[in-house]
């Protein structure tokens, strides 16, 4: 039973580390998409949200599961003992296994070259690169994952856990040339993967504008877990308890709850000419004086915080989330029924909710 809990222990964490991992990874992507392709909508969108979900599988697959590190986990664990430097050995375990295709070693080889098919069709059909590119990319890449592995984390845990293997680096690579051969078939019959770039200067839809806030959310609270996550990493690893206790007090945690919010809402977009939150800006949006057009105001800045994003960090520290989602949907039910789509806040601050590309054409149209 104890082993059991341990291994769920260990799913659970995992699971709530890639949970973490995709928004750090997919914030980034989406405003890169808007930015370069002013949409993020149809086909290309699947095709890009399935390579930006691949990228984190991969790396969740490189680290995960973490093991429980002990001084007994780590007995006996010397770090030249999981580098597998023999090409081919992974023959050897599977012409003992009698060749069988359901025996682990057989499908250990073809996970690891399933694992980066993926790539090598993202390769040649979303980024059109060639196939000594691509094979490039894969045995680095590769490389890469197996580095992360043989040298436990770079060294940030006491002892290896996973093996560094040679012959992962050739499956990985032939993985990816046969991902690359299938996108070279399979490509010319989809859809376009890279769209044609679109201005981006209509109104933004409710729905990018509450995905934005969705954003700021995930923000503040990956914001709030590093601050966690490093003072427990510099405790553990300089043998200060102090620090750690500091980082699950709950005083800390109160002062995180009120310092990173006001950073996200308040103080980002005041240095911002575009006054967009952090959700916002990687979503493209932007605040626009609803009177004028240009920049909004400093002031609107504090009369959205006091209006909607106090009222929701106090719902939300008090335990009180699903209130959140219901108000935000009746905000945006109530934008929705206007012409001019704009929200409580926006209302109460006197701004509207643009795009960063409308706000850059009419500054430039007004000069300085």
């Amino acid at each position: 039973m104890a082993a059991v809990s341990v291994r769920m222990s260990e799913s659970i964490i995992t699971l709530v580390l890639f949970a973490l991992l995709v928004p750090v990874a997919v914030l980034p992507w989406v405003h890169w998409q808007y930015r370069r392709h002013g949409r993020l909508r149809g086909w290309s969108a699947v095709v890009a949200t399935a390579g930006a979900l691949y990228g984190c599988a991969l790396v969740a697959f490189t680290l995960f599961p973490l093991p429980d590190v002990t001084g007994e986990f780590c007995a006996g664990r010397p770090l030249r003992d999981y580098w597998q430097p023999h090409p081919f050995a992974s023959l050897d375990d599977i012409a003992a296994a009698g060749y069988s295709p359901t025996s682990p070693a057989f499908l250990q080889v073809a996970l690891n070259v399933a694992l980066f098919v993926p790539l090598g069709f993202l390769l040649r059909y979303r980024f059109r690169r060639g196939v000594v590119v691509a094979t490039a990319v894969g045995l680095l890449v590769s490389l890469a994952v197996e580095t992360t592995q043989g040298t436990a984390v770079f060294g940030l845990y006491p002892c290896p856990y996973r093996i560094a293997d040679v012959d992962d680096l050739m499956t990985n690579t032939a993985g990816t040339l046969v991902g690359w051969l299938l996108g070279r078939r399979v490509g010319p019959l989809l859809p376009a993967a890279v769209p044609a770039p679109v201005a981006d200067t209509a109104p933004p839809g409710l729905l990018r504008r509450g995905l934005a806030f969705a954003g700021d959310l995930l923000t503040m609270a990956l914001v709030e877990f590093a601050c966690r996550a490093v003072l427990v990493l510099l405790g553990e690893g300089t043998g200060t308890p102090g620090l750690t206790d500091v980082a699950v007090s709950d005083w800390f945690g109160a002062a995180l709850g009120v310092l990173v919010p006001v950073l996200a809402t308040v103080v980002v977009p005041l240095l911002r000419a575009d006054r967009a939150t952090p959700g916002q800006i990687a979503f493209h949006l932007a605040l626009t004086d609803a009177r004028t057009g240009g920049r909004a105001p400093a002031r609107a800045v504090v009369l959205r915080f006091l209006v909607w994003w106090l009222p929701v960090l106090l719902l939300i520290s008090t335990g009180h989330s699903g209130i959140v989602f219901f108000a935000a949907v009746v905000v945006g039910l109530a934008a929705r029924s206007r012409a001019d789509r704009r929200s409580l806040p926006g209302l109460v601050s006197t701004t509207d909710t643009t795009t960063a590309r409308a706000l850059s054409h009419v500054s430039a149209a007004t000069g300085p």
